[in-house]
């Protein structure tokens, strides 16, 4: 999976799949541009990509207006070239069922999942179409498939993105460009442990049949071969990392 010589762009690189799929890139030897909504997290995330030696760009960015995209893409451009590969991890979630979930929370959702999935990957891929190559991977989620209770918005939004993909990837396959989904199951990072009880989390791994949470790293990894030059001909898939959690039927609330 030698990148090297490769652009990539991750957005939402300060959450802990973000960061773990930057890091990942770096290693095998892509530059990496990274986008985070917070500053001093995203300080972290390029202080653990200068370790690594990278070769990278960052930003703290809302990425869900257009001026800000364009803007930023042709940063990238100017600082490490062309991009070659693009990683959407930007998410915003509401924990609400559908009765309680206002326009403002569905809005913020949609802006920040679907909105900017669409406009960093319509900026990547007329980067990608002149040189007939490119890597573009949405993160989606198990909940684009089935209802995890109580994220109505985020169910929805992710389903969006699983579709979005779909399309892109029918209309960017003549163009050499691939366009796939990395939708992983429950993964261990700080938002699951302090939103799920220790109880709520066992109701999950009873159910998984890997015995394990995923872990920020599983995701990375699949990323990784998403966006390997040899993939070239696997496009418009949803790549579940749940460690065989759909599969087996039964989702716990």
């Amino acid at each position: 999976m030698n990148l090297s010589g490769k652009v990539a762009v991750v957005t939402g690189a300060t959450s802990e799949i973000g960061h773990a799929t930057a890091l990942r890139l770096a290693a095998e030897g892509a530059a990496v541009a990274v986008t985070g909504h917070t500053a001093a997290k995203l300080d972290r995330v390029v202080a653990d990509l200068r370790k690594v030696g990278a070769k990278l760009h960052a930003a703290a960015l809302d990425l869900s207006q257009p001026a800000t995209v364009e803007g930023f893409f042709a940063e990238v451009a100017g600082a490490l070239g062309p991009v070659d590969i693009l990683v959407n991890t930007a998410a915003w979630r509401v924990r609400q069922p559908f009765l309680e979930t206002t326009y403002a929370d569905w809005r913020r959702t949609f802006e920040v999942c679907v909105d900017s999935y669409f406009l960093c990957s319509l900026a990547a891929a007329r980067q990608m179409v002149p040189r007939k190559w490119g890597r573009i991977v949405h993160y989606g989620s198990i909940s684009g498939s089935v209802m995890m209770v109580p994220f109505a918005a985020y169910t929805a939004a992710k389903g969006a993105v699983h579709a979005l993909a779909k399309a892109m990837a029918v209309d960017l396959a003549p163009h050499g460009i691939t366009v796939n989904v990395v939708a992983p199951g429950v993964v261990e990072t700080q938002y699951v442990r302090a939103n799920l009880t220790p109880a709520q989390i066992q109701k999950r791994l009873e159910r998984i049949p890997a015995g394990r949470l995923a872990s920020p790293e599983d995701c990375a990894a699949a990323v990784a071969h998403l966006t390997a030059p040899d993939m070239g001909y696997v496009t418009g898939q949803v790549v579940y990392v749940d460690g065989g959690f759909l599969s087996a039927g039964v989702l716990a609330k």
